[in-house]
């Protein structure tokens, strides 16, 4: 008997134990025959898990679970498991969300699940379900990716969403004091246009002001000054500078940044690529707050470029008149 016993438990036939993937190890459950291609646009039901390096809620946390499904009282409702937050879901937050599912070809992974053991838990395994009125699914299971452009989109279209019915706790907490120091530079076709504040010698001083604003205009393919000029700071100038700046969400999309800053991605393009190459244009901003928070801010790259032309236009636009 004893014997017989242990031959038992020996092949495991007295019961059975769970295999557990191995610290390190790839577990591919991927469905091959998963169709890559959804007719339906309704969306009827919507979960998706992640952590972003680029986005932090209210708590400074980055991991999300947002879900779209009937409440208790058959109500198609919104929400975000972590933060505890929901609210009743409208056409614009489904149609927002399927655009997002072909923007970035979603569906090409439909039936994929492919997870390794082991990882921190921001690589940990993130999932999206979504069930179209029509009853066909979309489920795609992979390894986390922190700095992902989808999970990004999803991020800023609840957090907007939620933020425009009043519920803000999904952004990090805003920066609300008041500029009290901003450099601005532009290159643009060897043309370099900088607003800065300065210190001025005795000589320089207007109505014994040494700190002054100052226009400089440089052409660099002919290595020649256009103009320099230097005015009193105007009593509202800082004032309307953070009015500019809260219009574009800067100080959000500063901390909303890809990579570090010293390599030009920056929160204002979705459309950057790692290796994107710089360019012979530039903006450079330097910012110094009431609160001693100091923003830099330096590109080349010509997709953030053009994503902050209307921010330079109406920073320029503000600036420009001052010196005439």
């Amino acid at each position: 008997m004893a014997a017989l016993l242990t031959t038992i438990l020996a092949f495991g036939l007295f019961g059975c134990k769970k295999e557990r993937p191995i610290s390190g190890g790839t577990t591919d459950k991927s469905d091959p025959n998963a169709p890559k291609e959804i007719k339906s646009k309704d969306i009827v039901e919507f979960k998706v898990n992640f952590s972003l390096d680029t986005r932090k809620n209210i708590n400074g946390d980055a991991f999300y679970y947002f879900v779209i499904k009937n409440d208790d009282n058959g109500v198609l409702t919104a929400f975000e498991n972590r933060l505890g937050i929901s609210h009743e879901a409208d056409e614009e937050l489904l149609k927002g969300l399927q655009e997002i599912i072909d923007k970035y070809r979603l569906v090409l992974y439909n039936g994929v699940y492919r997870v390794t053991a082991g990882l921190p838990p921001e690589y940990q395994s993130r999932t999206l379900n979504v069930i179209y009125k029509s009853g066909e699914t979309l489920n795609y299971t992979e390894n986390n990716n922190p700095s992902e452009k989808w999970t990004a989109a999803v991020y800023d279209l609840f957090a907007k969403w939620f933020a425009d019915r009043g519920i803000d706790s999904l952004y990090p907490e805003r920066e609300n004091s008041q500029v009290i120091r901003m450099d601005i530079e532009k290159v643009e076709n060897s043309i370099v246009t900088k607003y800065e504040t300065m210190i001025v010698g005795e000589d320089k001083a207007i109505d014994g002001e040494k700190r002054l604003l100052t226009k400089v205009v440089y052409d660099n393919a002919k290595q020649e000054l256009i103009m320099r000029k230097f005015i009193k700071i105007p009593e509202d100038y800082y004032k309307n500078l953070t009015e500019i700046l809260r219009k574009y969400d800067f100080d959000m999309k500063y901390e909303f940044s890809y990579f570090e800053h010293q390599y030009g991605y920056y929160g204002f393009s979705e459309d950057f690529y790692r290796d994107e190459p710089d360019t012979e244009d530039l903006i450079h901003f330097y910012i110094e707050y009431e609160s001693e928070n100091r923003m830099s801010l330096e590109t080349k790259k010509a997709s953030e470029i053009d994503a902050m032309k209307d921010l330079m236009n109406d920073l320029c636009a503000y600036n420009e008149p001052l010196f005439e």
